[in-house]
């Protein structure tokens, strides 16, 4: 073989392992603490996280479980909310593709994850504050994405309320 036709086909392999083929996949790893001071954080151990197929009406499905004010424009009752709460994750339920549950040091790893586009889903209670989060996630071929879960990026309007009219 020539150094030109060997030149040729090394290039030929390398062009082959770089596109057309399979995507291979990739990680979505974190951890899971909720930072109580500047220097004290609580690590949520076992919490279940999920993995979940995007929806793109999934905020419009979810407005419709926003509790109505109640008389005087009173903030919706405890029950309205807990109901709220359970359907919510009747319909997230469905969606999902993949789930774990943090280990002691509140960490999770989710392995073998296909490229694309998801949401990550996490529901917890700590003194008596429900905390949920449902972050975007996109996993590009053979990457690692590191996405944490803590009270800067929880889930700020998980039933999807509209702002009052002022």
């Amino acid at each position: 073989m020539t150094r030109r036709a060997g030149w040729m086909a090394a290039v030929v392999l390398l062009l082959a392992g770089c596109g057309g083929g399979e995507k291979a996949p990739g990680r979505v790893v974190g951890d899971a603490f909720m930072a109580q001071n500047i220097d004290q954080q609580v690590n949520l151990a076992r919490l279940p996280v999920h993995l979940l197929r995007t929806e793109e009406t999934l905020d419009s499905t979810l407005a419709p479980l926003c509790p109505p004010r109640g008389p005087g424009d009173a903030p919706p009752p405890a029950e309205a909310w807990a109901r709220g709460w359970e359907a919510r994750k009747r319909i997230l339920r469905p969606l999902v593709l993949r789930s774990t549950v943090t280990d002691d040091q509140a960490q999770f790893a989710l392995d073998s994850v296909v490229p694309g586009e998801y949401l990550l889903w996490a529901d917890t209670v700590l003194s008596d504050r429900r905390w949920t989060w449902l972050a975007q996630v996109r996993v590009e071929s053979g990457d690692t994405v590191r996405i944490n879960l803590t009270n800067d990026n929880s889930d700020e309007n998980p039933l999807r309320c509209r702002p009052m009219d002022g």
